[in-house]
């Protein structure tokens, strides 16, 4: 939930010539703010926001959103709490509708947009009032990913009342270049947010305890050039007694790098190291420091950091997060792996996977356990986390961290391979056959019920979703006859309905005139009905309602079309339910 909080800004220098411009901008429904890290982007939108009153969904991108359905489920997360009266949630991008993510897209942003709206009249001409959602760190995408035209599709839905504010390092990527030749967005760059010397002695003023004279605030602003980050690490510098003249040569990271040594080597011993071990979390609470520092007092050195805006974000959430700003957290990372051995590295990366997945950050674990290579502890995780992963129709990431295994670690894990296949079923249906078939026999040797059926299940529906030659089905048919034979209790009525689900759908398409068929047929209707999976619900009950409806028994397939049609009007139906049973309507 830390992606989805805005900055608390404490001592901050209120921009009132960009307050402004944001006032004029906002007539256009989109605002994208560029320039370089460091240069204020983020604290300037915060602080607009906080100064005008103004409610927001405040969404931080990171790599993870390059994956559609992730973005979806965590922008759910956001609109959840920003808006808990709406007890609905948004839909999640499961694989029903990877056909039509544009429409899929399209319909997600209008009921988001339709929460988001004030119950009040906008005063959106006077830059006062209204709704602004927020996406920050939009760099964080790769210029190549989906994620863009599904932003695109999203933005052509916004109504009167509302604003969007994207912030990013560089101007737009190419597919949302049209929307500022549309006039649909403003821009506001580099140009604009560069300092202007005013607004430097204002944040000097501010920042600093003594006194500085015209002069100093004009070399300091000059040498800078306006860049707020900048001009904060050469007020640190003049504090401890040197100044320089190279900032205007460097670029930003090499400005930080550069007069980051000078400031670090100045703090204390412990701040020093309390830096080097935390810099492992990208989001952090107290507790979480305190944990991996075996510091007492992290919660001083955090809120002295941010209240004295040390280049250390707080957000809140139920408690403070705390996160250092990019351009420090990369200096930090540098510094550790140069001062600590790697024996000692591997320790804290662990350490800190651990804090992180128990506060809710999987992703950033498990790329700390794949950069420290600790496969064993990747392992554990990704098998914590990927039934809740395929619920939400996350198959993309969930298949990257099973592809940045060892290739024997996952063939030699039969969960492994069940989980793999079960990436690709969505998308290619061939490739996930294999995976099925490993894990079935890796499975079949350990004796365990539900993975056996699981596996089996999976490899039925491989083959059925190919839609290329259903014969190979045959060899499986006589498979689950056999287990049915030699498992009469079933572990819980899902692996009972899986198992019954698979015999029933490998008859229909492997052997339709089994004289069993009906049976099955039966007992896969019975089970579905009284099921609380939804997707496997759906999945059984229409394949019963289209064998009966080809086979000609429309009696019988009305008892299955009823119970679609009484599910539909459920508060469990979803969308994909609604356009199932209009088409048997029809």
């Amino acid at each position: 939930m830390s992606k989805v909080s805005p900055p608390v800004l404490t001592g901050v220098f209120p921009r009132k010539r960009l307050f402004r411009a944001l006032d004029h901008m906002r007539k256009q429904p989109i605002i994208w703010v560029s320039g370089p890290a460091g240069s204020g982007k983020t604290t300037l939108v915060a602080n607009y926001l906080d100064g005008r009153k103004i409610l927001c969904l405040w969404y931080q991108i990171d790599e993870g959103d390059a994956d559609p359905a992730t973005f979806f489920y965590y922008l759910g997360q956001a609109a959840r709490r920003a808006l808990p009266r709406k007890r609905k949630p948004l839909p999640l991008l499961t694989p029903e509708y990877l056909q039509g993510i544009p429409t899929f897209t399209q319909r997600y942003f209008e009921s988001l947009f339709s929460r988001l709206i004030p119950p009040h009249p906008p005063l959106v001409k006077g830059g006062r009032g209204g709704f602004v959602l927020v996406f920050d760190n939009y760099q964080e995408v790769p210029s190549d990913s989906p994620f863009h035209e599904v932003i695109l599709n999203g933005l052509s839905r916004i109504p009167e009342g509302i604003n969007v504010f994207l912030i990013n390092r560089s101007d737009p990527p190419p597919a949302l270049i049209r929307l500022r030749a549309s006039n649909q967005m403003n821009l506001l760059g580099w140009d604009e947010l560069r300092l202007t010397v005013d607004e430097s002695g204002s944040i000097l003023r501010l920042r600093s305890k003594r006194k500085l004279s015209k002069e100093t605030i004009r070399h300091l602003h000059d040498t800078t050039d306006g860049w707020a980050t900048g001009l904060i690490l050469m007020l640190e510098s003049v504090k401890g007694g040197t100044q320089h003249q190279v900032v205007g040569k460097l670029t930003p990271e090499e400005i930080f790098d550069y007069f980051g040594n000078e400031l670090f080597n100045k703090t204390d011993e412990e701040t020093r190291e309390f830096f080097l071990k935390t810099v492992f979390l990208p989001k952090m609470t107290v507790k979480m420091a305190e944990a991996l520092t075996d510091l007492p007092h992290a919660n001083q050195i955090l809120s002295t950091l941010s209240r004295n805006n040390y280049f250390t974000e707080k957000r809140f959430i139920t408690e403070p997060i705390y996160q250092y700003h990019p351009l420090f957290r990369e200096f930090l990372l540098s510094r550790a792996k140069k001062t600590f051995s790697q024996d000692t590295l591997s320790v804290f990366l662990r350490r800190a996977a651990i804090l992180l997945e128990m506060n809710g950050q999987p992703e950033a674990a498990v790329s700390l356990l794949r950069n420290n290579g600790d496969w064993n502890e990747m392992v554990r995780l990704i098998m914590k986390q990927a039934p809740s992963m395929v619920e939400q129709g996350r198959y993309r990431p969930l298949e990257e961290w099973l592809s940045n295994l060892p290739s024997d670690t996952v063939e030699n894990n039969p969960w492994l391979l069940y989980w793999r296949g079960t990436c690709c079923l969505p998308f290619d249906p061939a490739q996930s056959q294999p995976y099925f078939e490993k894990a079935y026999e890796k499975f079949r040797t350990q004796g365990e019920v539900a993975e056996i059926i699981l596996a089996c299940w999976g490899i039925v529906h491989s083959i059925i979703y190919g839609q290329v030659n259903f014969s190979p089905i045959d060899r499986w048919i006589p498979v689950l006859e056999e287990l049915g034979h030699r498992f009469k209790k079933f572990p819980s009525e899902d692996i009972e309905l899986r198992f019954t689900s698979a015999m029933f759908s490998a008859l229909v398409y492997g052997q339709p005139q089994n004289p069993e068929i009906e049976t099955w047929g039966e007992r896969a209707l019975s089970l579905a009905e009284r099921s609380s999976n939804l997707n496997l619900k759906l999945q059984t009950i229409s394949t019963v309602a289209f064998y009966r409806v080809n086979t000609g028994d429309f009696a019988k397939a009305l008892l299955a079309i009823d119970s679609l049609r009484k599910w539909s009007q459920s508060k469990e139906s979803t969308p994909l339910i609604q356009i199932i049973v209009n088409v048997i309507n029809k």
